[in-house]
């Protein structure tokens, strides 16, 4: 079987681009007859064994950048570069093509879908937010809209990603995009990493289409127990550590909640903020301890290891994969029930509080307090659940099933 994964990223640049990457390699090992191609529009890591193609150059996604901003245009720029897709697409002939976000200035939806439609693909769209079904915006949370389940119009988040700074293309954005892609409901079997994301879908332009859930994975034999010497390093001997960690620290990571957390705990605690970037440390209250981004796998599984809770204040994610690297290092969670995240903690590791609860998430935190082996073992158990080849492998036989 010959299969096209396609991306923004390849490898590189979050978890959408790890997650195509691990279930590439995971269907390429699962048969000498299997094939595949991951095609994306942005970054890669180029010492990985994938066997890719990149879609447009560099002024593509300036200039679809450029029609994104003034126009609302995003997904009908770079015409060239998916024309070039197409024919590359046909040229390789997939038996099974696995979207996964094709937002990012990389590609043209319309000239894509209408291909899929021509060539009569089955496709498996992996969803990672809700942009497949909204005429403008990534997720709606914070704004409170619900106006995707009827007709989008108005955008309250315009001059949020994707942003626009000019036209709001929101209405005839939403109409274009369900004559497109449920215009191929037949052969389109999306997937939803939470169950929370697959009963959003029931309810928009998508609700035709199959809908399976396949959780996010992780690898069990990198993520595990394997305490180090960061409190040592940090001083933090005789404290109870709180993590906090994200690959971007935003509103909707909740930073302001998370800062607010750090300053009032109790003495005998301390928060670890991981992944800032330089100019945000500066933001960081004195009393909180503030790392920037790190690539170090290893030392993110020691910071893990050593932390005696792990909080997401998160307030817009869909399956959040810190939430399992945690559990899987041993460390119970206090999250805010946002997205997915009440599907992947149960009472034996985790506390469940409600979004924008900021004296909730400490309360959460106190409650579990220090770490000790029987938490160790519920986390890991729990994480055990979530073994990435287990995962994949599902969508290996989704990929048989359809083809």
């Amino acid at each position: 079987m010959k299969l096209v994964l396609i991306n923004a990223e390849s490898g590189k640049g979050g978890g959408p681009a790890t997650i195509c990457d691990d279930i590439y390699a995971n269907f390429v090992s699962a048969s000498d007859e299997n094939e595949a191609l991951v095609c994306y529009g942005r970054q890669c890591n180029e010492n990985t064994d994938v066997n890719r193609y990149k879609i447009g150059s560099k002024w593509d996604l300036v200039w679809h950048f450029m029609l994104t901003r003034l126009f609302d245009a995003h997904g009908l720029g770079s015409k060239m570069a998916t024309r070039k897709l197409v024919n590359k697409l046909k040229e390789y002939k997939p038996d099974v093509v696995n979207l996964h976000n094709i937002h990012g200035y990389y590609l043209n939806y319309e000239i894509l879908f209408n291909y899929l439609k021509e060539a009569d693909i089955p496709v498996v769209w992996t969803l990672h937010d809700c942009w497949p079904f909204t005429g403008h915006c990534a997720y709606f949370d914070l704004a409170g809209c619900d106006k995707w389940q009827s007709h989008c119009e108005h955008c309250p988040q315009k001059k949020s990603y994707p942003a626009s700074s000019l036209l709001d293309r929101s209405s005839a954005n939403f109409d274009k995009k369900k004559a497109l892609f449920a215009g191929i409901s037949k052969n389109l079997t999306i997937v939803t990493p939470s169950a929370w994301l697959g009963e959003l879908v029931k309810q928009s332009f998508l609700k035709d289409c199959r809908v399976e859930v396949i959780n996010n994975g992780i690898d069990l034999n990198v993520f595990k127990p394997d305490k180090g010497r960061f409190k040592e390093s940090y001083g933090l001997e005789g404290k109870k550590v709180v993590l906090a960690l994200a690959s971007e620290w935003t509103v909707r990571k909740g930073f302001e909640d998370i800062k607010y957390i750090g300053t009032h705990l109790p003495e005998d605690y301390k928060l670890v903020i991981v992944g800032l970037q330089e100019e945000q440390v500066a933001e960081v209250p004195e009393e909180i301890v503030a790392i920037t981004r790190t690539d170090n796998v290893q030392q993110l599984v020691q910071i893990y290891s050593e932390a005696d809770v792990f909080v997401n204040a998160s307030v817009e994610d869909n399956f959040p994969t810190v939430i399992l690297e945690a559990l899987a290092c041993g460390t119970p969670v206090v999250t805010y029930d946002t997205g997915g995240c009440r599907e992947e903690i149960d009472e034996s590791c985790g506390v469940l509080v409600n979004k924008y609860d900021k004296e909730g998430l400490i309360a959460g935190i106190t409650r579990l307090g220090a770490k000790d082996e029987a938490k160790v073992n519920a986390c890991v158990q729990k994480a055990n659940g979530f073994e990435k080849k287990a995962m994949y492998d599902r969508y290996n036989d989704l990929f048989e099933k359809i083809y």
